[in-house]
């Protein structure tokens, strides 16, 4: 028991002994809060996408400042949260008022300062959403609707076709290319091609990315038929467009084909 003191105050004392021991502490607690508090993970995921999200946006040096210290409030608060449950589970084991208390005045600090990330959030992202949405909406409307329709029905007959190829045992919708991978990833070529928008077609990338692992997890549609379908839905889109690009007649075209 004695031993078991001396090590603890030993320990003590080289935590406060050096600069870099207590940020070696520090980050242990960060790592620690990380690996044991769920909604602390969630935090950080909220906060990088949100980071990832912002580079999309022409935010000032100020407008960046103000995300990074409102990710950070939250953050904090959420550890402070942490550290008072975990001193009062220390203290007592019992039901206590005060004990409740404390932890509810904490749990509040971290419901304050998520309402200010979301009022944050609010005043730097709603115009320009706004307005990349609005141009989006009149790119979709102004482009060739009736090439977004042609390739659809490319891509959707192609992937029929392969699944008649490659399906065995009539079990044709699990087998060969997926038709919902290559529509996604058509798709998402499709937005970058008229809208220009890395905003736009990183989330529809995203979302295909998604739609990728969900279909890949089964067993019975192999990751080569992902990419198979990946391919087929960009390459598609790509060919139509620069046959739509070249304008090419009919004329023309039997032209060649004739030799004359």
């Amino acid at each position: 028991m004695d031993n078991k003191k001396e090590d603890n105050e030993e320990k003590v004392v080289k935590k406060n002994k050096t600069f870099a021991s207590a940020i070696g502490h520090a980050i242990d607690g960060v790592i620690r809060a990380f690996k044991t508090e769920r909604n602390l993970r969630i935090d950080y995921i909220i906060g990088m996408l949100v980071l990832i999200f912002s580079l999309f946006f022409d935010f000032t040096k100020t407008e960046f400042a103000c995300i990074c210290l409102t990710i950070g409030f939250v953050l904090f608060a959420e550890m402070i949260n942490s550290t008072v449950e975990y001193i009062v589970d220390l203290i007592t084991d019992k039901y206590d008022d005060r004990a409740k208390a404390a932890k509810d005045i904490a749990a509040g600090g971290v419901l304050i300062s998520s309402c200010v990330a979301v009022v944050v959030a609010y005043f730097l992202f709603v115009d320009k959403i706004t307005n990349a949405t609005t141009s989006v909406i009149s790119s979709i409307f102004n482009s060739k609707l009736h090439i977004l329709f042609t390739i659809i029905f490319a891509v959707v007959i192609l992937i029929i076709i392969l699944k008649g190829i490659f399906g065995k045992n009539d079990e044709y919708a699990h087998s060969g290319p997926s038709l919902r991978i290559g529509l996604s990833f058509a798709l998402t070529t499709y937005l970058y091609i008229i809208t220009k928008s890395l905003l736009v077609s990183g989330i529809a990338f995203f979302l295909s990315l998604i739609i990728t692992a969900s279909r890949a997890k089964d067993k019975k549609n192999k990751v080569i038929y992902a990419l198979i379908s990946a391919s087929i839905g960009i390459l598609l889109v790509l060919i139509i467009y620069q046959i739509v690009l070249m304008g090419p007649s009919i004329e023309n075209v039997l032209k060649n084909l004739l030799g004359r």
